[in-house]
């Protein structure tokens, strides 16, 4: 499996570009950044996303998505199919700020080209998509409904997917098992308000799961971390399982 980082940065920041991950050129974890114009940049494209995953809908993980759903339904040639899904109320979400941004003839046009199927996600969903296992992890973020994901491909080799999450039951099922962890952390050596994690907590995280790796993202500012790497835009990693 391969991830790329769009965007490593928090929310204000400028650290980096907010919020999103490629997997694989098929999956898009979150769409804060902008997307369309990163992934050329390695060489991929908007049309061989089968998959957008959102794990909360605050505008630093999707204020890009109406320009993403509108470069695939204008791509060419088109691939009708997108699956997208994300927490209770991600259909009327996305279809609100598709329509806010580019109005009604955008929505007709992605309607008519793309046709997405949208799946909405609850705490302890297990379901094959596009390929891959996905598991749905609820986690406590200052938005809710959030979510945290596993994705699972063929070959065993699995990466994680924290959102914007404090520490709670959910964050921990998420890392279980993982090969790769792609994990916030916003705020280093204080803890920070928002419902975020910041350094101290990562940490812990990091020597409680010694089999996993740690790729930290979401970041004000870039620090090292023992055991963990750190992220930043266009990053592009192998992982392979167990």
């Amino acid at each position: 499996m391969q991830v790329t980082v769009l965007g490593s940065g928090d929310a204000f920041s400028g650290t980096g570009c907010n919020a999103g991950y490629l997997v694989d050129a098929a999956v898009l974890v979150d769409c804060g950044a902008p997307a369309p114009a990163l992934l050329r940049r390695v060489a991929r494209d908007v049309s061989g996303l089968r998959l957008i995953l959102i794990t909360h809908f605050h505008a630093d993980h999707t204020y890009m998505l109406p320009v993403v759903i509108g470069a695939c339904a204008l791509a060419s040639p088109c691939a009708p199919g997108l699956v997208i899904a994300g927490p209770v109320g991600t259909r009327e979400y996305v279809q609100r700020i598709v329509s806010a941004g580019y109005g009604s003839e955008i929505v007709k046009i992605v309607n008519d080209n793309v046709s997405p199927r949208y799946i909405a996600l609850q705490d302890g969903d297990d379901v094959e998509i596009a390929g891959y296992r996905l598991r749905a992890h609820a986690v406590v973020h200052s938005l809710g409904p959030s979510l945290a994901y596993t994705l699972t491909d063929s070959t065993g080799a699995r990466v994680g997917f924290s959102g914007d999450s404090t520490m709670c039951a959910g964050l921990r099922r998420a890392i279980e098992g993982s090969d790769l962890f792609v994990c916030e952390c916003t705020g280093w050596g204080a803890p920070v308000p928002g419902g975020h994690l910041y350094s101290d907590q990562v940490s812990e995280l990091v020597d409680a799961y010694p089999s996993t790796r740690f790729l930290l993202t979401h970041l004000a500012a870039r620090h090292s971390l023992p055991g963990a790497l750190i992220a930043h835009d266009l990053l592009t990693l192998d992982v392979a399982a167990r």
